[in-house]
């Protein structure tokens, strides 16, 4: 369990890896000033096991810097059952995967007085077996993974005192060019604002992933003509609305995506100088513009969750993804709406969440919002 003698609060800084959302972690015990090796892991709410990849590892994706030494740390203690090391195996819905060892190991987060924590005895996995995406990306330095989800030994649990059940962030947008000022903040170092708003929080077949229930969609105070039927949870099946820190994008269910796109194109073809094209980012409602205007002219989405004035608003920055085209003399650029569709079920995913503080209070099962400038301290 983690130490909780200090009456400080743990924090780890945020960064962004393009898609990814990342925090710094300190991790281990060496005879090294500071004592120990500082890793970037993927800030992730759809699980729960916390991991990195280990020295040794059989199938390892590329990273910087090199792979956790496991047998130089002092600190470092294998979870043996019958004189066996306890194994595990994750696999993600995008098809990465990760497998290896269950051990103990010191952690190392900052405080809001701006030291170091020490949290003891954290249960993680060593990452023998690793295929991820991370190694594609040129200089990748994620090397692993922190699962923040809702299962018997994440890390907020793990935290004790510490995190009181709850957690919360504040995702900067990615192309604002500006290095965040923000926290992944634990417990009592978490504030509440008047202006905040809470929907209830669901967990479903005991699995990881946090559930709020969507009501329905606005195009700016317009309400969409979906039933709110459309993204209720069904029995034994993926269904519902997930909201997920490691899904860039968010997904809508198919027959709500058509309602969406068919009234976006009724919006837009009130603007001259549009034209329907087929972006070339997996997106589905793409225009071109003849004069660039970034978000300019872009109305926000609203996902209305359950609860008095639960209403989730996105502005454009957050619902749209804006591209700049060069093409011989003029510049042209497009823009497209940043959800796509799912057969299955919806997700509000990290793109979605920016410029919003997030406060997951798995104690009382809630999700608690507020709009937050993420740039800024946060």
């Amino acid at each position: 369990m983690a130490n909780t003698s200090s009456s400080s609060t743990i924090r780890a800084h945020i960064d962004v890896q393009l898609f990814h959302y990342i925090v710094k972690i300190g991790i281990g015990t060496f005879k090294t000033k500071p004592p120990y090796k500082e890793y970037y892991l993927d800030i992730d709410t759809g699980s729960s096991l916390i991991w990195i990849q280990c020295e040794g590892c059989t199938k390892c994706f590329k990273q910087t810097p090199s792979p956790f030494p496991k047998e130089k740390s002092s600190s470092f203690q294998p979870i043996l059952r019958d004189n066996k090391h306890v194994q595990y195996q994750c696999r993600y819905e995008d098809g990465d995967n990760t497998n290896g060892i269950l051990d103990r190991e010191t952690f190392y987060l900052r405080s809001n007085t701006g030291g170091l924590e020490k949290l003891e005895n954290i249960q993680f996995g060593c990452g023998l077996d690793n295929e991820m995406q991370y190694g594609d990306y040129k200089n990748n330095k994620i090397a692993g993974m922190i699962g923040l989800g809702w299962d018997d030994i994440p890390f907020v649990k793990q935290l004790g005192l510490k995190s009181k059940g709850k957690f919360s962030y504040c995702l900067p947008v990615v192309s604002s060019g500006k290095t965040p000022s923000t926290f992944l903040r634990f417990g009592d170092d978490i504030a509440h604002k008047k202006n905040s708003k809470s929907t209830p929080l669901y967990r479903r077949e005991k699995k990881s992933p946090y559930y709020v229930q969507l009501l329905g969609i606005s195009i700016n105070k317009t309400r969409l003509n979906i039933s709110p039927k459309v993204f209720a949870f069904k029995n034994n099946e993926r269904s519902g609305c997930m909201i997920d820190s490691g899904t860039h994008y968010s997904r809508i269910v198919t027959h709500a995506f058509d309602v969406l796109k068919l009234e976006l194109e009724k919006y837009f073809s009130r603007f001259k100088g549009l034209k329907k094209i087929k972006g070339n980012l997996g997106l589905e409602i793409c225009y071109q513009r003849s004069k660039p205007d970034g978000f300019n002219n872009l109305p926000d989405i609203t996902f209305h969750l359950q609860g008095s004035d639960a209403d989730f608003v996105m502005k454009a920055e957050a619902a749209f993804e804006v591209v700049g085209r060069f093409i011989p003399i003029r510049l042209r650029e497009y823009f497209c709406l940043a959800i796509i569709r799912d057969n299955v079920e919806s997700i509000i995913g990290a793109y979605q969440q920016t410029n919003h503080m997030i406060i997951h209070d798995t104690k009382n099962k809630k999700l608690v919002f507020y709009p937050e400038d993420c740039s800024k301290k946060s």
